[in-house]
């Protein structure tokens, strides 16, 4: 009498669909176009198809609810900089900070405030003469609650003068188009991604938080050197990626050992050193604990300048 068995079916190797990395903000910012050429490399080592979903709003909160709240499965991750912490910091993101787990640091870029071409300054002191004589006339573009946000008040109160905020949502490229079209004076971008509008005389650069070595930008005003270092600390925004604590361990892992690889590719760093990155990587309790004294230094900041909305929910 034969009772056939049937053979139980092999089980699949993880990742055995697309994964979805989530960038809470629009598309053309810098961490949009990092993590880009981040996943061009790691498609190379990963067997299946990475996908960028960028979702804007909230101040970047929505976009990091929807990569708290997909599947503990590994088929999603959040990648993103210092605005997540500012958003969890606030009560904006309703969310704890502590149940999504850093897997990696994939580097930082040097960020610095660019001008547009029609604003009445040409560097820092400038601005400062300008702003102190004419409080609330100088317009900057912030995303309202998110990183710009938090940079701008933490150099106007450094500087001592009053700027007019201008919400401009969605990153590093909508703020730079609002320079161009001069809705707004000053706004903060990445070095990298501003250095063709000043080739073409678009935008103004003014300032650098720490000094940067870029073609024609080489002598620029530093805060540090300008006698303001105090806002030194927020002269660069760093990329990180994350999964929530929930998702099997082995999983980050394997995510954490990926990336790994890639970031030591000369390839990618080639492609990313263009871009005025420090490709330093970062995992475990190196990586925690940067991201624990990150999170410290925003709550600080959250908590100075009375951003705590209550809006935990």
């Amino acid at each position: 009498m034969g009772l056939g068995l049937a053979a139980a079916p092999a089980q699949a190797e993880y990742p055995e669909k697309p994964v979805t990395f989530v960038l809470p903000n629009g598309a053309g910012g810098a961490a949009d176009i990092n993590l880009r050429i981040i996943l061009k490399h790691l498609e190379k080592t990963v067997p299946a198809k990475l996908v960028v979903k960028n979702i804007k709003g909230g101040a970047t909160a929505t976009g990091t609810r929807a990569a708290y709240d997909a599947p503990k499965d590994g088929y999603t991750a959040l990648f993103f900089h210092q605005a997540f912490m500012g958003t969890a910091a606030q009560g904006i993101l309703g969310r704890q900070f502590t149940d999504m787990a850093p897997i990696a640091r994939a580097g930082s870029v040097d960020i610095m405030y660019a001008a547009a071409k029609e604003a009445p300054f040409d560097n820092l002191p400038e601005l400062i003469d300008y702003a102190k004589a004419s409080p609330g006339a100088v317009r900057v573009g912030v995303f309202l609650r998110a990183h710009s946000h938090m940079v701008a008040l933490k150099v106007q109160d450094a500087l001592g003068v009053e700027f007019n905020m201008i919400n401009i949502p969605g990153g590093g490229g909508p703020i730079r188009a609002a320079l161009v079209g001069h809705q707004i004076d000053l706004g903060i971008t990445s070095v990298a991604e501003a250095s063709k509008y000043f080739e073409s005389g678009d935008i103004k650069p003014l300032f650098v938080f720490r000094p940067v070595d870029v073609p024609g930008l080489e002598g620029l005003f530093t805060a540090e050197g300008a006698g303001y270092g105090q806002m030194a600390d927020v002269g660069s925004v760093t990329n990180y990626f994350w999964m929530h604590r929930e998702v099997p361990e082995d999983i980050r892992t394997y995510w954490a050992d990926k990336i790994e690889q890639v970031m030591a590719d000369p390839e990618l760093q080639a492609e990313l050193g263009q871009r005025i990155i420090d490709l330093r990587f970062a995992r475990g309790e190196e990586l925690q604990s940067e991201v624990d004294a990150q999170y410290a230094n925003t709550v600080a900041v959250v908590e100075k300048f009375d951003l705590k909305t209550g809006a935990n929910e």
